[in-house]
């Protein structure tokens, strides 16, 4: 596949059979709130991540950075990890308003170093994401 004119290597498969070695799915009251609404309000988002294989209920970890009293929503930050390789070591993107980054296993580190997975491969990172909730 091709992103920003670059080629992807991305096995599709072994992304999508691969759930991370080192921890379980988190059943915290943000980690589900996050997992049951990120279909249904980034499902641009949703739909470029399932072109690569991944399973959007098993993320390599939910970072829930806030709580937005006035429009009560909570911000959060996701992490995938994709089997394959980008040519460069970061492709930087934004998608119905969220910003995501890609980076392969070279620097992977930058963002989320335990992934479990062999070399190579690359991890998503999705911030600036709003889900809305209530304060719990």
């Amino acid at each position: 596949m091709k992103i920003q004119g670059h080629d992807i290597i991305c096995d599709v498969k072994t992304t999508n059979n691969y759930n991370d070695k080192y921890t379980e799915q988190c059943f915290c009251y943000e980690c589900q709130n996050f997992r049951l609404n990120f279909r249904s309000n980034y499902p641009e988002v949703v739909v470029f991540l399932e072109q690569f294989g991944v399973n959007i209920e098993f993320p390599l970890e939910i970072m829930e950075l806030g709580f937005d009293v006035h429009k009560k929503r909570r911000e959060y930050s996701v992490y995938y990890s994709i089997k394959g390789e980008l040519p460069i070591d970061s492709i930087l993107l934004t998608i119905s308003g969220t910003s995501i980054v890609l980076r392969n296993w070279n620097v992977a580190s930058e963002a989320y170093s335990n992934t479990g997975m062999k070399e190579p491969f690359f991890i998503i990172e999705i911030s600036e994401l709003f889900i809305n909730a209530h304060k719990h």
